[in-house]
């Protein structure tokens, strides 16, 4: 039976593992790029977006103004990187025209049976939403008053 002493089994077990975490040049290269694409790039593609969430109280039809009964909520998602903006309503998403002029913005919908709607905001965040709506042959008109928040 031989003894080695306990120096040399240390050696023979921690070698091989040092050359196991050794990174070549190469590999470090590698491994540094690696680091950049997983970590740093992504910081780099988020987009800018503008939220913008719009409460409207009060609408006029054919027969007057009149207080909305039901919670009426539009939110308007815009990415300003490529210039596409959504509508976020009750009856899903849309995406829509966006317009800004002299502070005010304003979205435009055509819906998927070919109405037409308008939302404008101006600088104070007042807003109105526009409905023109044709069904069966007739047109229902509808306009919205509400205040928004930016985000």
């Amino acid at each position: 039976m031989v003894f080695a002493p306990s120096s040399l089994i240390l050696t023979n077990y921690f070698l091989p593992l040092n050359e196991a975490l050794y990174f070549t040049q190469a590999e470090e290269l590698s491994m540094r790029l690696i680091f950049v694409l997983l970590f740093i790039l992504p910081v780099f593609s988020y987009a800018d977006t503008i939220s913008i969430n719009c409460d409207y109280s009060t609408y006029s039809n054919e027969k007057g103004n009149h207080k909305v009964k039901d919670k009426f909520v539009l939110s308007f998602v815009v990415d300003t990187e490529t210039g596409k903006s959504y509508l976020i309503g009750n009856n899903g998403s849309a995406e829509v025209s966006f317009f800004k002029n002299d502070g005010s913005y304003t979205f435009v919908e055509m819906t998927g049976t070919g109405n037409i709607t308008v939302t404008t905001l101006d600088k104070n965040l007042m807003s109105v939403h526009s409905r023109n709506m044709v069904l069966s042959g007739s047109l229902i008109p509808s306009q919205y008053y509400g205040l928004c928040d930016v985000k």
